[in-house]
């Protein structure tokens, strides 16, 4: 089946970002949690996953043209993830209510992660590229006298089978939400897919740990978000990664690195170490409904940047390229 293309929406951005979109043929949004305030006084009246916030969300999205299909933001959950006995239940709740709003308002995909105590990470931001563009990086060298993260001194040792344990209860408990809202989950991998960070252990870094994930819980709604990005940094074959989950990939992030998940740099699309056209091949064999959005990009000279990775012009660089890469796949399978 063909990808539906989304672009994920950090803030209102200007408006001939929309346009530019549109006019490439992105219809559909991969969003955040809503954190403005609904005015200066800035009293949080409702949580970010609460239905009226969520509801707001979805509307401005709708009136510049986009259709909000997924969230790829969670509630807090290291107490899910650590097993915290006294932020779990609280934390549980929070999940829950976001997945019965994304049900009750029509969005379908919920990204998630297991990274617990620090979420994605890249040591290096501003490392310069070929023509005045700079890119980020991750290098383990760069870590090695930080300290462990403060979450430990809460919670003393904690090992890979105990993220394992964890996260097979958090889906005994939440998948059967997910069924009767109709919202399937989308677990991200750790970024970058090494075996601990500063002291964390991490669980979602190879191609067997989602086969994994995958038997946890048999159900179509515990799926698997694709990024391209870190996946090539767990397999040389990532057509053939691919094909081994792709009953369970709703939602793929397409971008390219180079090196290796202990030292590596963020590229342009097409001058990574991914065989791209292998990789739009093989994700074109998936038989149901999946969205995929350009990841992280390059900052091109003179582009405008809120996050690292997530610029203007760099962006609207690499969806065309993506969707020319798509284009071609697709008239090579018809012929």
């Amino acid at each position: 089946m063909e990808p539906k293309f989304a672009e994920i929406i950090l803030e209102n951005r200007p408006s001939w970002f929309w346009r530019a979109l549109k006019q490439l043929g992105v219809d559909y949004v991969d969003g955040v949690l809503p954190r403005w305030f609904r005015d200066w006084r800035q009293v949080e009246e409702e949580k970010p996953w609460d239905y009226e916030p969520l509801m707001r969300y979805k509307q401005m999205l709708e009136e510049n043209g986009l259709r909000l299909v997924a969230i790829e933001d969670n509630p807090p959950m290291d107490g899910v993830r650590l097993g915290i006995r006294e932020l779990k239940e609280e934390e549980l709740d929070a999940v829950a209510r976001l997945i019965e709003n994304m049900g009750k308002l029509g969005i379908k995909i919920w990204i998630y992660n297991w990274m617990a105590g620090i979420l994605w990470s890249r040591t290096r931001t501003h490392i310069q590229g070929r023509g005045g563009m700079y890119v980020t990086g991750f290098s383990i060298d760069d870590i090695k006298n930080a300290p462990e993260p403060a979450i430990l001194k809460r919670v003393g040792k904690v090992t890979h089978e105990d993220l394992w344990r964890n996260l097979k209860d958090f889906l005994e408990y939440i998948i059967p939400i997910a069924e009767q809202y109709d919202v399937k989950l989308a677990i991200h991998p750790d970024d970058p897919p090494i075996p601990d960070y500063r002291g964390i252990p991490r669980i979602m870094n190879s191609v067997e740990a989602f086969e994994k994930l995958m038997a946890l819980v048999k159900s179509e709604h515990n799926g698997i978000t694709f990024c391209m990005g870190n996946f090539t940094l767990m397999t040389d074959d990532i057509a053939n990664a691919i094909r081994k989950l792709k009953d369970r990939i709703y939602f793929v992030h397409f971008r390219d690195v180079q090196g290796d998940k202990y030292n590596f740099v963020e590229t342009l699309i097409g001058e990574g170490k991914t065989d791209l056209v292998k990789a739009a091949r093989a994700l074109l064999e998936i038989d149901h409904e999946w969205y995929l959005r350009v990841d992280h990009t390059p900052t091109l000279e003179n582009d405008v940047e809120f996050v690292p990775g997530y610029s203007y012009l760099g962006r609207i660089y690499s969806i065309g390229y993506i969707k020319g890469l798509f284009t071609v796949a697709i008239k090579q399978r018809n012929n």
